[in-house]
């Protein structure tokens, strides 16, 4: 599984705010709110796609900053509907960081605007990622536009390099939008989160399962500590 390294998901995240100009030249890229809180989630929370899709409004506590998970959107004998998330360990409520917390907020205000407008036009039922009318949002809408907007951004990259580099910021790798879930378990490792409240956050049934998945992330990790602990003797000793 391709993901993003921690420092990766930190430029990911600053391109979420950037605005990049098109191909037609005057007209300007910028991120629409509800993807920047479908990414964002993504890299703070690790959500499933699913579990992201199936959230409602009801499920964000803005009071005590957690949102819950207690179903998913996936496929069924239907097609494509609502369904129980993948393991037990899966239903939980996950605690949200300040960014999110003011990016929900801009986004709720936007959302009930749109209501407001559509008038008896609005289809939708509360979800919090939608179509122009409301409705729940396609299966790969996100993900055709997290190509769309990684396209945009690396080609920003390469047409002003000298500013990329002053503001810290390179061309990122086409990932799967799992990968962002992947990236958030790497990011977590990085920040020397235990792997028992590393599993819980993701929502797995047991910590081996998160081994199995992140193995190559955490060895990766492994490498990081080593060379801080060589340049520490190196600088002390």
């Amino acid at each position: 599984m391709r993901y993003f390294t921690p420092e990766q998901s930190l430029i990911f995240l600053k391109s979420l705010d950037m605005v990049y100009e098109t191909k037609y030249g005057k007209k300007e890229h910028v991120v629409p709110l509800q993807y920047r809180v479908f990414f964002t989630l993504s890299i703070f929370c690790g959500f499933r796609k699913g579990e992201i899709l199936a959230l409602h409004w009801e499920d964000i506590f803005f009071d005590t900053l957690e949102i819950s998970i207690s179903k998913s959107i996936g496929k069924t004998e239907r097609g494509f509907g609502y369904k129980k998330p993948k393991t037990p360990a899966a239903v939980r409520k996950v605690p949200f960081p300040d960014r999110l917390f003011s990016l929900l907020e801009e986004y709720r205000k936007e959302y009930e605007l749109l209501r407001l407008q559509l008038g008896t036009e609005w289809q939708g039922k509360d979800n919090l990622f939608i179509r122009s009318d409301g409705r729940l949002m396609g299966h790969s809408t996100a993900y055709q536009y997290f190509v769309k907007h990684l396209k945009y951004h690396n080609q920003w990259v390469r047409k002003y390099p000298v500013q990329a580099k002053a503001a810290g910021i390179e061309e990122l790798p086409l990932i799967p939008l799992h990968g962002l879930r992947h990236s958030c378990a790497t990011l977590l490792n990085y920040l020397n989160v235990n792997i028992v409240d590393i599993s819980k956050y993701l929502g797995h049934t047991n910590c081996s399962t998160t081994m199995n998945i992140y193995a190559h992330s955490f060895e990766a990790q492994k490498r990081v500590v080593s060379s801080k602990l060589n340049e520490f003797i190196r600088a002390n000793c």
